[in-house]
């Protein structure tokens, strides 16, 4: 009997560490289910935030040079606008009426695209911008003066503001160029950062 009672003892244990095993294994896979579970959540969540970041980056690099080329482009009407009408100051065209509203309407949408790049570019762009923008209104200005002054029929004012407007022209170029510039070294120079 004391051979049976020590098998039953020893089944009894055994049956005991099974269940205590069992329960021990189940509540360690359990326990690695729930951690696989949340660092995988975890991985999921950064992956999404990673990819929103890499989309809104991308997003927001092709709104800033859709704004830089707006700008540009606006340049670009004013400068034939504005060489139109100094054609005709100078007498080698007619003047009309036309140039005068197309110079009005080019200086407004360099004014227009210039706000809209404000609100987008980074302050290497901005400033170049910024500069572009001023040297139009102050070239704009300059015709201004000299059509008024030949109008006046005042030779010698249609003289000094024509050379004051070749100045200013110059003063154009060398501002479109350090805009492109900045505009080229932001895009290619670093990643877009919000």
């Amino acid at each position: 009997m004391d051979q049976e009672l020590v098998a039953l003892i020893t089944a009894g244990v055994g049956l005991v560490g099974a269940i205590g095993g069992a329960a021990i294994g189940g509540l360690a896979a359990a326990r690695g289910a729930r951690l696989g579970a949340e660092t995988t959540a975890r991985a999921t969540t950064r992956q999404v935030h990673d990819q929103g970041t890499i989309n809104h980056e991308h997003w927001l690099r092709g709104q800033r040079l859709e704004s830089c080329r707006a700008l540009l482009s606006a340049y670009d009407k004013y400068a034939i606008a504005a060489s139109n009408v100094s054609r005709a100051l100078e007498g080698e065209t007619q003047a009309s009426a036309e140039m005068g509203l197309a110079l009005g309407q080019a200086v407004s949408d360099v004014r227009n695209a210039y706000f809209h790049v404000r609100l987008l570019v980074p302050e290497e762009v901005l400033q170049p911008a910024r500069s572009l923008r001023l040297q139009v209104e102050d070239h704009n200005e300059c015709l201004g003066r000299w059509l008024d002054a030949f109008t006046a029929m005042n030779g010698q004012g249609a003289a000094t503001e024509q050379a004051d407007e070749e100045r200013r022209r110059e003063q154009l170029g060398h501002a479109h160029d350090a805009l492109v510039e900045a505009a080229r070294s932001a895009v290619a120079s670093r990643p877009v950062a919000g």
